[in-house]
């Protein structure tokens, strides 16, 4: 009788058991079911902290790295823009070039060209994308404004005058790497935008005057180099971000892999673990089957 008192400490031991292989196959179930260890901190052991910090780099990177491709955009627009810019100039140079020729040109005509181009390349200074002015600075207004009346149009070939620019002096620039801040872009106040605006007016102002076409024309050519010159920057400034872009992207690469390497789930040996569960588990039913058929009676034989 005694033996078979002792039955009970075995039953608890094997139900006991029988629930630790449920929960382990329940485990692995899930795991498999979902591909990574577990869906919560808790149950990822003693690497969470090391999981965490990688988490948390990884969320800086790409912050910055969608911060950097903003900014590229934004890059790549202006150059767009100042291309366009260029060829007005060069329409402009050329018209200025026909009347300086010695041909008999209407002087209304060259002013019907100007006064259409000078419009042109003010919008332009005036472009968006996303909302955003690309050559105003911080400003959240259009940053050329040629109507402004603290404009000067009475203009001559040397003094300079910026009163057209409603943007701020701010420089744009972007944290695209934890140890890399670039400054990129450009003003519609910067020397080549003023010179370009300048000499569309100085040649307005008199465009019948061959001295005064003259003098616009060597300021427009001026400020259709040092344009030029500003979208070579804006290349140069270009090729920096996208190289760090592709330098964040390899960077998160990594992290994700490392990521991954705590997180995910060992499939194949899951499969393996759960096909043993399952042996066990069938044995332990089988085993938990015989003794709860014992009822009362056999126990007091």
């Amino acid at each position: 009788m005694v033996d078979r008192v002792a039955t009970y400490s075995q039953s608890g031991a094997l139900i006991k058991e029988l629930m630790r292989l449920q929960s382990e196959f329940s485990t692995g179930t899930l795991q498999q079911a979902s591909g990574v260890i577990s869906d919560t901190y808790d149950g990822i052991g003693s690497d969470t902290q090391r999981l965490l910090n990688l988490e948390s780099e990884y969320s800086e990177v790409s912050s910055q790295s969608e911060n950097a491709q903003v900014a590229l955009d934004r890059v790549n627009m202006m150059y767009s823009r100042t291309g366009a810019m260029l060829d007005l100039l060069t329409d402009g140079l050329t018209n200025i070039t026909g009347s300086l020729g010695g041909v008999n040109v209407d002087p209304s005509f060259l002013t019907a060209k100007l006064e259409q181009g000078v419009e042109e390349f003010s919008a332009l200074l005036n472009a968006q994308l996303n909302g955003t002015y690309l050559f105003a600075g911080g400003a959240a207004t259009p940053p050329s404004d040629i109507n402004d009346p603290d404009y000067n149009l009475a203009v001559d070939a040397v003094t300079v005058d910026t009163a057209y620019y409603q943007g701020s002096d701010y420089i744009t620039q972007v944290q695209a790497s934890s140890d890399l801040v670039i400054e990129y872009g450009i003003t519609a106040d910067s020397s080549g935008f003023e010179k370009a605006l300048r000499a569309y007016h100085l040649a307005l102002s008199n465009p019948g005057d061959q001295t005064t076409l003259q003098d616009a024309y060597n300021l427009m050519r001026e400020g259709f180099e040092e344009i030029n010159t500003s979208q070579t920057i804006l290349s140069g400034q270009a090729t920096t971000l996208d190289d760090q872009i592709d330098e964040n992207t390899e960077t998160l690469n990594l992290l994700d892999n490392m990521i991954g390497d705590i997180k995910n789930a060992d499939l194949a040996e899951i499969t393996v673990k759960l096909a043993e569960l399952e042996i066990q588990l069938e044995a332990s039913y089988s085993i938990a089957t015989k003794l709860l058929q014992l009822n009362l009676y056999d126990y007091l034989k």
